[in-house]
């Protein structure tokens, strides 16, 4: 099995970090570690230009087949499209999917096997009435270390030039848009000439899949810019832009803001730019700069966004621009993100749940990097517990500081275990620190939600996610192998500073203890102050056994009908929750 994280230089008792931001080599190991839900299709938009020539996999023979994968595979054509092995991406949404599309998958072949697979087109095509083409097609795939080339040859097929889609290096565990339209100027090998041919290939070693369909080759617009992705974050101690959906009061600090934006035109865009509004607050603008035909660049706004020190929610709306006239110009906007500015919870998820990561009921720690501008105390760390969680799955939350001298990341405190009931799947879940910590300004900290598994009896805990993080700023600790990992998905953890999650305002609002413990046939529950609260009774899977109500300072329960064994005590004020252990014995 493969993890979609990536090995980094370290000992059971720290992570060698080089500069904060470490060294990083790739671990080939359990790919299924993350899942993320299906996601609506996303809308098909295809460049506008003369069609020169269009293929729609209807007829298998129109292509020739070879490999040197071991085991021998070939390209496919299929009509299934629920034959995608990512749920995310299954169906295949293609514009003509039902009469066909290209399909190889890697991911069936396990982790032995060993892909070069190629599908060239048997015709030739005649290109030599326009001096400037592109390749056009509808794709989907998820990366893991593997390599997508089209290829395309002037020569009917003697010699070809590389046109790399994705290389290898890409960040693991990354899905496509369903589908995603993409274009590649090719007028470089192909523009005037009459003797054209295409090749599709695929390299990969326990990767995931490529699926192809509605290709075509057309004239190319003269300008035409795309904003491929947002990028946005405040630069910190760690020596990384992180972004931060959620950010209390007490951290606020400049936010850069920035699109990677695309030429795929024919010509050289001299004042491409990219804006960044927020209404009646900010408008960012960056550039102009110049980006050439078939390149692509990041560029930022020339000022950054502060927010103001209240609580509110910014509605961040960007897009490329040019002064030239462009055919499609709904490429250039990309859907609106936003920051909340609050208190207490500091965040780099959005808040939306699409999957999840987990280590199949083995033990791991997962979590985020957090700058921290102004000095704080930290009361205790947020999870988003995905829904696949097994109930009664016994976590904790661990808070890491990093070594200035060594960049190793250094323990600092945690939380009492938490048994995760079944009203705490898919839900939040805010676990105090057992001592309130200072954390400094000016440097940077690891908070972590983890278990200790059940042997892979179970799910146990499967930790929410949202998308995709930034490389090596996200961690991911193995307890099986004692091995630090980081991963590019985007667990729902955060830090809370809230202080009504001390745990000694816990202790002196509505903590508890239990007396007698063993016991045998009943148990009560004290408080150290007058409260009204529920108790829940859970066995050691973390099944409900019976919910009761304390009103005032103590409550006897009988527990006659229990069996030996381990139970708990959960106290919920509507607030927060303490979690006790007893034990009977009879």
């Amino acid at each position: 099995m493969k993890k979609i994280y990536m090995l980094m230089m370290c000992s059971t008792f720290g992570i060698q970090l080089n500069a904060q931001l470490p060294s990083q080599s790739i671990q080939t190991k359990n790919k299924y570690a993350s899942f993320e839900y299906q996601l609506k299709p996303a809308k098909v938009n295809n460049p506008k230009g003369v069609v020169i020539w269009q293929n729609d996999f209807s007829v298998g023979s129109d292509w020739a087949y070879d490999n040197t994968s071991s085991p021998y595979l070939d390209w496919t054509i299929t009509t299934n499209a629920d034959t995608i092995p990512v749920t995310t991406l299954s169906p295949a949404v293609f514009t003509t999917v039902t009469n066909g599309f290209a399909f190889i998958n890697s991911d069936a072949q396990g982790n032995a096997g060993i892909q070069n697979s190629n599908m060239t087109y048997t015709g030739t095509i005649d290109c030599s009435a326009y001096s400037n083409v592109s390749i056009v097609f509808e794709q989907s795939y998820r990366t893991y270390l593997d390599t997508r080339i089209i290829r395309i040859s002037n020569d009917g097929g003697t010699s070809w030039t590389d046109f790399v889609v994705t290389d290898g290096t890409e960040p693991t565990a990354q899905n496509s848009p369903n589908p995603d339209v993409y274009s590649i100027n090719i007028s470089a090998v192909a523009g005037g000439q009459s003797n054209v041919k295409v090749q599709i290939n695929y390299q990969g070693n326990w990767g995931w899949y490529w699926a192809i369909d509605d290709m075509k080759i057309i004239e190319t617009d003269q300008y035409d810019l795309k904003l491929q992705t947002t990028s946005f974050g405040s630069d910190g101690a760690y020596g990384a832009r992180l972004p931060y959906f959620q950010v209390p009061t007490a951290q606020i600090a400049p936010i850069n803001i920035g699109g990677v934006i695309k030429n795929i035109g024919v010509q050289d865009i001299n004042d491409a730019g990219f804006t960044a509004d927020i209404s009646g607050i900010y408008a960012g603008v960056g550039g102009p700069i110049v980006i050439q035909a078939a390149s692509q660049d990041t560029i930022f706004c020339s000022a950054t966004f502060t927010p103001s020190a209240g609580n509110a929610i910014y509605s961040v709306q960007v897009a490329a621009t040019t002064s030239n006239s462009e055919p499609d110009g709904l490429n250039n906007l990309l859907p609106y993100f936003q920051v909340d500015v609050n208190p207490f919870i500091y965040a780099r998820d959005n808040g939306q749940i699409l999957g999840g990561i987990s280590n199949t009921g083995q033990g791991y720690e997962v979590g985020h990097i957090f700058d921290i501008f102004t000095s704080a105390t930290i009361y205790g760390i947020d999870a988003i517990i995905n829904a696949t969680s097994e109930p009664g799955a016994e976590i904790f939350i661990k808070l890491y500081s990093i070594d200035p001298a060594t960049g190793n990341f250094v323990f600092v405190d945690e939380s009492a275990p938490y048994i995760l009931t079944q009203s705490d799947l898919g839900q939040k879940i805010s676990l105090p620190l057992a001592t309130p910590i200072l954390l400094n300004a000016n440097e940077s900290y690891l908070a972590m939600v983890g278990s200790y598994g059940d042997g892979g009896a179970t799910n146990d805990l499967v930790t929410a996610s949202s998308g995709a993080s930034e490389p090596q700023t996200s961690y991911y600790f193995d307890y099986t192998d004692n091995t630090w990992y980081y991963t590019t998905s985007n667990v729902m953890v955060r830090m809370n500073f809230d202080p009504a999650l001390s745990i000694e305002n816990i202790s002196q609002e509505t903590g508890i203890s239990l007396f007698p413990n063993p016991t045998s046939n009943e148990i009560t529950v004290e408080v150290v102050k007058e409260t009204t609260a529920t108790l829940s009774i859970l066995d050691s899977k973390g099944m409900l056994l019976g919910s009761y109500l304390l009103n005032g300072l103590s409550k006897s329960i009988d527990i006659t009908h229990f069996s030996d064994g381990i139970y708990f005590i959960l106290l919920s004020d509507g607030k927060s929750t303490s979690t006790r252990k007893f034990v009977v014995n009879k």
